[in-house]
């Protein structure tokens, strides 16, 4: 497996590894949780591969292109898509599963002030609750699982209201967060810290997989009904 994918990415992109590092860490649910670890991999890519710093740099600037992008297109595009009939279920998915995380949020938060009995002005209130919220954003960028990152992470922080420039910067702090957690333990797998990109395609795979069979099975259930 590991000499089919070093054949790979030698045919296409030969020695660059810098390159290759930055198009991986701006592929969704990859990232820099799976560029990071590539780019270092001795066995894909020989004396060619980054070392720690470099592949953190390029991890980070690779996954971080679209920050700025999405925090300024995500609503034209998703109003775009919900537009066109061809689209429109894509539209409404994406939107769906961002408002579902934010709503998640926002009852978290409502149900913290519930409990602690929150009695102070609105203003005050509502700072208290934009730095909980910012919190919860770090924490989803920062913590490199798969389907978690950069791309719904600055979703996220549109759908729940900061403008384009605080959204930009929590996002790219937590994005630092996780490309420094990923080199930590890269390093300490040394050699075997390719293996990081293997889990990450597994877990991908296995969801999809989960979810073909729902699907399935609810498709199922409704014809059997």
């Amino acid at each position: 497996m590991t000499e089919f994918i070093q054949q790979f990415f030698s045919s296409v992109f030969h020695e660059n590894v810098v390159l290759c590092t930055i198009l991986i860490a701006m592929v969704p649910i990859i990232e820099l949780k799976g560029a990071i670890p590539f780019s270092m991999s001795v066995s894909i890519w020989g004396a060619n591969a980054l070392n720690l710093w470099q592949g953190l740099v390029f991890g980070i600037i690779g996954s971080s292109i679209i920050i700025p992008i999405l925090a300024l297109l995500y609503k034209p595009l998703i109003n775009f898509l919900k537009s066109k009939r061809f689209f429109k279920k894509l539209g409404e998915k994406i939107e769906n599963k961002i408002s579902k995380k934010k709503n998640n949020i926002e009852e978290k938060i409502s149900q913290n002030n519930y409990e602690q009995g929150v009695s102070n002005t609105k203003n005050l209130n509502q700072k208290s609750n934009n730095i909980i919220k910012i919190f919860f954003v770090l924490l989803f960028v920062a913590i490199p699982l798969p389907f978690t990152g950069v791309w719904t992470g600055t979703c996220l922080a549109v759908a729940l209201g900061f403008n384009f420039f605080a959204t930009c910067a929590m996002v790219l702090t937590g994005n630092i967060i996780a490309g420094l957690i990923v080199t930590i333990v890269s390093s300490l797998l040394g050699a075997s810290s390719l293996i990081l990109v293997y889990i990450l395609f597994g877990v991908i795979l296995l969801f999809l997989l989960l979810k073909l069979i729902i699907g399935f099975c609810s498709k199922n259930n409704k014809i059997s009904k």
